[in-house]
């Protein structure tokens, strides 16, 4: 979680991205979470964002669950949640940055998306599943 330092009103604050959508942003701010709505200008869409994978240490170990595929094209779960819904199916064509599935986390939904141009190879979680981050989702390939 990248950390920003700020002035409101005079008041200072520190502030942390904890989840971020199209149009929402959760922050942590101060110790205490808010919900962050963000409007864009009329005729001006948002670029989809796609999380870039990262790391960071974990002082406790969290076991996830096995997958064969961690390579290029395979879309890994940002952070833990429930699959809400997804949004393509084996056999589908895809585009970088196309959304595949809806992940639910702190009572947020956060849209998924592709990190490669391809074909849907294999779905590996289902509606309603639990998921960890780093798990593999979904596998798009040639």
């Amino acid at each position: 979680m990248k950390k920003y330092k700020m002035t409101i009103a005079g008041e200072k604050f520190e502030a942390k991205i904890v989840e971020y959508t199209e149009t929402r942003v959760i922050l942590d701010l101060n110790g205490k979470t808010y919900s962050v709505d963000v409007e864009h200008e009329e005729g001006v869409k948002a670029p989809k964002l796609i999380r870039a994978q990262k790391s960071v240490p974990n002082a406790v170990s969290i076991p996830k669950k096995k997958t064969s595929i961690a390579a290029a094209g395979a879309v890994t779960s940002p952070l833990p949640g429930v699959v809400k819904q997804i949004l393509v199916k084996e056999g589908d064509s895809v585009s970088e940055g196309d959304t595949v599935l809806i992940l639910e986390a702190m009572k947020m939904e956060s849209e998924i998306a592709s990190t490669a141009t391809g074909i849907v190879k294999k779905i590996h979680i289902s509606d309603g599943a639990s998921v960890q981050e780093g798990e593999v989702l979904v596998e798009i390939g040639d």
